[in-house]
C-alpha cells in the first residue's frame, strides 16, 4: 500500500458492450466482457498453475486531484483498510492471510488498484474482499484522523529519501502547475486538512462502475468469476467519473535543491510518450539500451569506466496522453559535473552514431526475455492485462508486443533519441547539499559534452 516513483525500465506492460457474452480472443484464453452497469472483466487463464490473482482497478489516481484535492487517491486508498461496513481492519488482514493468500493495493498517477493472490479455491474470497474495500469503506472520522497520522509519516520518510524526493521533484519540474507532476502523498497541508466529507465524496465520484476494471489471471472458471463480480460489484454506482485536465509540459531548465546530504541525485531528461504512441516501443528499447542494466551504456559508462556512480539508471514512464523519460544516477558532488557531461554525450551518441546490430539485438532479447518470464506470474499477467485493458482498450497478446519489438528498427531508436533529447527539451533536477556546485542552464546546453566521450 505504498506509492513508489518509478525506477528502470517500466513493463510492457475489444469491443465492449452492454452484455454479458464473453468474447474470446486468442489461444492464451483470453476472455473479456462489459457488464450491463458498466464494469469492466478481464481475464486469461492460465493451467498449468494453481494460484489465481485479481486486481480491481480503479480509473483514478493523483493527476485527477484538483488543489487541496492532492494526495487524496492515495489517502483512500490507505483508510479503506481501516474498516468497512462489514469488516474491521483485523477481519481485513485475516480475510486472505488465513487461507495462505495474500491481499495490497497501491495508488499511481492514473490508477488505484486493490489486489489478491490466493489459490483457485479461495477466489470468491478475495472477490469479496476486495469489493468491500472498493465499495463499502466506513471512512470513519477518528480512522481517518489516525491514517493522517500515518500518511505524514509516510511523507516525511519519502522527504528523508532522496532516491524517491528527487523523481518527485523532476516530475514537478517537468510538470509544474499540474497535477501530474505532485507527488501522489499529496503535502502535510493538504493531508492535514482532510476530512471524512472529503474523503467520501471523492470516493463517491470516482469509485463508479464505469471507472472499474476487474483483472483476473491464473487457475479460474471464467463463468464463476464472471458471477461473483456481478453479485460483490452490484453496488457500484453507474454514473459517469469526472474528467481529468489534458496534460501539457509547463517546466524545464535546471534547478538545484538543497538538502543535507552525502551524495548528490541527479534527474536528466523530460517529456516522453503516452502509453499508446506509435513510438512507444522504440523508446523502451532507447531507454534499455541507455540505462537498462549492467550491461547499458550509462552504467559502463559512468560506473563500470569512470566509478562515478553506484546508481545509474533510465526508465520511461508513460500515461494516457503524455510521458516522461529520465536518467538518474547518484554521485559525490565532486563527481556530478562529470557524470552529466558523460550522460549527455551518450544522449549525443545514440541520435547520432549508428548502433551496432549485436547491441540492438541484445536489448530486444533482455526486453523479450523479461517479457516470457512475466507470463509465468499470476500477478504479473493481471497487471498486464489490465493496463492494455485501460491504455489500448483491448488484448494485447505477448506476442504481438515481441513483435512490435523485433519490428523496432535501428532508424527508429536513433530518430527517436534525436527528438526526445534535444538539449533544448531537458531537464536537470539536483538534489544535493547546500555548499554543492548549483548547476546552471550551460551546464545542460554546453556542447562541449559531446566530446566528453
Amino acid at each position: 500500500m505504498t506509492a513508489t516513483v518509478g525506477a528502470v525500465v517500466r513493463s510492457l506492460r475489444a469491443a465492449s458492450g452492454a452484455s454479458a457474452s464473453p468474447v474470446r480472443l486468442t489461444a492464451e484464453e483470453f476472455t473479456r466482457v462489459t457488464l450491463p452497469n458498466g464494469i469492466t472483466i478481464v481475464g486469461e487463464r492460465m493451467p498449468a498453475v494453481r494460484s489465481v490473482a485479481v486486481g480491481a482497478w480503479i480509473k483514478v489516481g493523483s493527476r485527477h486531484e484538483v488543489g487541496p484535492e492532492a494526495g487524496v487517491s492515495h489517502f483512500l486508498e490507505h483508510v479503506v483498510f481501516k474498516g468497512t461496513r462489514r469488516r474491521d481492519a483485523l477481519a481485513i488482514a485475516l480475510s486472505l492471510e488465513s487461507v495462505g493468500g495474500s491481499l495490497d493495493a497501491f495508488t499511481g498517477r492514473e490508477v488505484t488498484c486493490y489486489n489478491a493472490r490466493v489459490l483457485e479455491e479461495h477466489l470468491d474470497i478475495a472477490v469479496d474482499v476486495i469489493a468491500d474495500l472498493a465499495l463499502s469503506p466506513k471512512i470513519d472520522p477518528a480512522d481517518v484522523e489516525k491514517e493522517k497520522g500515518v500518511i505524514l509519516e509516510e511523507i516525511h520518510s519519502s522527504e528523508d529519501t532522496p532516491d524517491d524526493r528527487v523523481h518527485d521533484l523532476f516530475a514537478d519540474t517537468v510538470w509544474r502547475g499540474h497535477p501530474l507532476g505532485h507527488r501522489i502523498l499529496g503535502d502535510e497541508d493538504t493531508v492535514s486538512a482532510f476530512t471524512p466529507e472529503i474523503v467520501a465524496e471523492y470516493h463517491g465520484r470516482h469509485y463508479v462502475a464505469p471507472n472499474l476494471l476487474l483483472s483476473v489471471a491464473g487457475s479460474f472458471d471464467w463463468d464463476r468469476f464472471v458471477g461473483l463480480v456481478e453479485r460483490h460489484f452490484v453496488a457500484a454506482p453507474g454514473r459517469p467519473s469526472q474528467s481529468r485536465a489534458e496534460a501539457s509540459p509547463n517546466g524545464g531548465g535546471v534547478f538545484h535543491h538543497v538538502q543535507d546530504l552525502a551524495q548528490q541525485h541527479l534527474c536528466i531528461g523530460g517529456v516522453g510518450l503516452p502509453h499508446e504512441h506509435a513510438d512507444r516501443f522504440a523508446l523502451v528499447l532507447l531507454s534499455s539500451l541507455l540505462g537498462g542494466g549492467m550491461s547499458s551504456r550509462l552504467f559502463q559508462r559512468v560506473r563500470e569506466q569512470e566509478g562515478l556512480a553506484y546508481s545509474v539508471y533510465t526508465y520511461a514512464d508513460s500515461y494516457d496522453d503524455t510521458g516522461l523519460f529520465c536518467a538518474a544516477m547518484s554521485v559525490q558532488p565532486e563527481n556530478g559535473p562529470r557524470a552529466l557531461k558523460l550522460t549527455l554525450a551518450e544522449f549525443d551518441r545514440v541520435a547520432q552514431e549508428r548502433i551496432p546490430p549485436d547491441e540492438l539485438e541484445s536489448v530486444k532479447m533482455q526486453l523479450k526475455g523479461s517479457l516470457l518470464l512475466g507470463t509465468e506470474s499470476t500477478s504479473s499477467e493481471m497487471t498486464r492485462l489490465a493496463r492494455a485493458e485501460i491504455y489500448a482498450g483491448r488484448n494485447v497478446p505477448v506476442r504481438e508486443l515481441i513483435e512490435s519489438i523485433d519490428r523496432v528498427t535501428e532508424e527508429d531508436v536513433r530518430r527517436l533519441a534525436g527528438e526526445l533529447l534535444q538539449r533544448e527539451r531537458l531537464c536537470l533536477v539536483a538534489l544535493g547539499g547546500r555548499g554543492d556546485r548549483p548547476y546552471v542552464a550551460a551546464d545542460l546546453l554546453d556542447q562541449g559534452a559531446r566530446g566528453a566521450a
